[in-house]
């Protein structure tokens, strides 16, 4: 994590950045965040992010105290005291302060951010692709990108046990969304995504969007976890992954057990599209 940061109107060094005890981030959990990155001193896709922050807030009855353009020069003056042109970023909101230690308290929430390198999956991911394992688990209010991690966090052990880069939640035969990413899959060229209980990611707004662009097929629909035997493709999408191509989940196989076409070609366009949006 990079010297400085910024905590509810101020930019000040990491190691003088504190939050009360009192906090519901801290005694339960409670709070919503958002994380992009900056290419070239330009945030990627900023408004969409702070379209969600917001969405994210409301559902857990919170406000975000900063506009979007407030937003924008907070992150530019961040760029500039922590010297990077390049960057990773997160965005928090606290549940605020209680009294009773569980009760919301209205315009207590502190809010502050966070800034870091950027850090990339291996490349031989992208050419060899990956796994996924498993995990019943549905997220606690899905819409929201909440503070909410302790699956998560549980499952990191036998995750990097497994050799595996995420943990795909499934519930009621349903697939809903990894750990940390979106999930899809490609049948006969079509490109198929959970639609429902599920966040839904910048990266994984962006490839819609590219994938509509250049005419390939989509459905957003729920996803059955019968369906993950017979795809020809699978990837997941996040900020961090870009579009990461996965070639085995448990002990199942995907297609042919090598990274598909699809999945190259979009990601490919992915990375076409930050070079011209952030150049």
């Amino acid at each position: 994590m990079k010297s400085y940061c910024y905590i509810d109107g101020q930019i000040k060094k990491l190691n003088q950045a504190m939050l009360p005890v009192t906090d519901l981030s801290i005694l339960r959990g409670f709070g919503v965040f958002d994380f992009l990155r900056i290419y070239n001193q330009k945030p990627f896709r900023l408004a969409d992010h702070f379209d969600r922050l917001i969405n994210s807030a409301k559902l857990m009855n919170l406000d975000v105290p900063v506009s979007l353009d407030d937003l924008d020069k907070i992150i530019k003056n961040l760029l500039v005291k922590n010297k990077l042109t390049e960057a990773s970023i997160k965005i928090v909101l606290t549940g605020g302060e209680s009294d009773d230690g569980i009760s919301l308290k209205s315009q207590t929430s502190h809010f502050f951010i966070l800034m870091d390198d950027l850090c990339d999956m291996p490349s031989s991911v992208f050419k060899k692709g990956a796994k996924l394992i498993t995990y019943n688990h549905q997220r606690v209010i899905p819409g929201a990108k909440n503070s909410n991690y302790i699956p998560a966090v549980l499952m990191q052990t036998k995750k990097k046990k497994a050799g595996a880069v995420e943990i795909l939640y499934t519930d009621n035969d349903l697939v809903l969304e990894c750990a940390t990413s979106n999930f899809f899959l490609v049948k006969a060229g079509v490109l198929i995504t959970p639609k429902n209980n599920v966040l839904k990611g910048i990266t994984r707004k962006v490839v819609l969007e590219i994938a509509k662009k250049n005419k390939i097929k989509i459905e957003e629909r729920d996803v059955l976890v019968s369906e993950i035997k017979t795809a020809d493709e699978i990837f997941i999408t996040a900020t961090n992954k870009f579009i990461c191509p996965i070639v085995m989940i448990d002990k199942n196989k995907i297609g042919d057990g090598k990274v598909g076409p699809i999945s190259v070609k979009l990601l490919n366009l992915y990375k076409d599209y930050i070079a011209e949006v952030c150049k």
